[in-house]
């Protein structure tokens, strides 16, 4: 059994880096509206990529990013927290990719973003700018029985301030019957959530450093 959710984990993280990979390739052509902004947006996938995803179970539990950074960007950082039993973000995991200040062979920051979130609540995250960069947080066991939960991520246009984090992704999960709506933004009022019982954000950080 556990060989056979490794195998799907491995589908699921290759299928997402192959799938970012051909949306960067054709990236110049769509997305037109947004693509020459300094922002972070999701992807409009078309009617097959999105059947493709839902076909391996993905949907609903993953995201596809497009960002282009602003002239003085030359790292992405991204941070994966949880909410300790003080209401406060603890960082446990994360990465990051950089042009560096030479910015060869690159002048701008810009590329995808994926992150694909797994039952054992460990996640998955691709940075591709033409180099890739992939990582995956590891499980939580500690997690009480979920009768609820809900997950949010970034549904429109964010505007990027260098050193100033993103949240992209935020789940909730507890173990009673109800569950307060949420978005990306409600990571920065993490007392609204500090009586559920398990809590993870997913941020994205553009640095000049």
């Amino acid at each position: 059994m556990g060989d056979i959710i490794v195998v799907k984990k491995i589908i699921s993280i290759v299928l997402l880096v192959v799938l970012a990979m051909s949306l960067a390739a054709c990236s110049n052509s769509t997305n037109t509206k947004t693509e020459n902004k300094e922002g972070v947006y999701p992807y409009e996938l078309s009617e097959r990529e999105e059947n493709i995803l839902q076909a391996f179970g993905m949907g609903g539990n993953s995201q596809i990013l497009s960002f282009r950074a602003p002239s003085e960007a030359i790292s992405l950082e991204v941070n994966v927290y949880m909410l300790d039993e003080n209401g406060e973000w603890k960082g446990y995991s994360g990465g990051g990719i950089s042009i560096g200040a030479e910015r060869e062979p690159f002048e701008v920051l810009t590329g995808m973003f994926t992150i694909q979130l797994h039952k054992d609540y460990s996640i998955d995250f691709n940075i591709s700018t033409g180099g890739r960069a992939s990582y995956t947080t590891e499980p939580v066991t500690s997690v009480p029985e979920v009768m609820a939960s809900t997950k949010a991520f970034l549904t429109d246009f964010k505007e990027i301030e260098i050193n100033k984090e993103i949240p992209v992704a935020l789940m909730v999960y507890d173990s009673g019957t109800s569950m307060r709506s949420i978005t990306p933004e409600t990571y920065f009022e993490p007392a609204l959530l500090s009586d559920m019982d398990f809590v993870q954000a997913v941020t994205l950080t553009f640095s000049d450093k």
